[in-house]
């Protein structure tokens, strides 16, 4: 008899950790972003500017690695590529030739921006408040993560930042401007 009222104590111990286990909410998935060191994947982005006839499609690829380096490299229509180290930024325009160096300090719009996708990336909850209200909603495979500028200067930029995912993989990023421009970037990671 004791045996049978020990295997249902045990089970109805293991039932609220198998619960907590499979919880999903912001803090896990920023937990599960922690874990991940590197990540890297290719990219579409389609650009919806007013002022153009069409659409702008940029091809290329992401680069992540912990704790603070993001890279970009628009590979088509041109050569071009944004490397963020920390709180330095490269823009090299292989196509034309340039290169601009910027401060992410010096230009808190350009940063808050860059921490909207790094902050993600890195799991780092405290950084991703910081610069935003945060709307998170969602199952573990099909997550969306709402970001609402705090500062005023973004906000006279960017309306909302919008972020997909499945489990600890970034599948899509859609920037709205206040102009109501917009860009959506779709992530395919290893073929998928």
């Amino acid at each position: 008899m004791t045996s049978g009222v020990g295997k249902a104590l045990a089970t109805l111990l293991l039932v609220p950790t198998l619960s907590i286990a499979e919880s999903w909410d912001l803090h896990a998935l920023m937990q599960g972003m922690a874990q991940v060191p590197a990540s890297s994947s290719s990219f579409v982005e389609t650009r919806h500017i007013a002022l153009l006839s069409r659409p702008l499609e940029l091809k290329g690829s992401l680069t992540y690695e912990r704790p603070n380096r993001l890279s970009k490299h628009v590979q088509s229509p041109f050569d071009e590529l944004l490397s963020v180290d920390g709180e330095a930024a490269t823009l090299v325009n292989k196509t034309k030739g340039e290169q601009r160096f910027v401060s992410l300090r010096e230009q808190p719009a350009i940063g808050t921006l860059v921490a909207s996708v790094r902050a993600t990336l890195a799991g780092d909850l405290p950084q991703l408040q910081r610069h935003y209200r945060i709307e998170f909603s969602g199952p573990r495979e099909a997550w969306h993560l709402r970001l609402v500028p705090r500062d005023a200067r973004v906000r006279g930029i960017v309306d909302t930042i919008t972020l997909t995912g499945t489990a600890t993989h970034l599948k899509q990023i859609e920037i709205v401007e206040t102009t109501g421009d917009r860009s959506v970037m779709t992530i395919v990671h290893d073929g998928k």
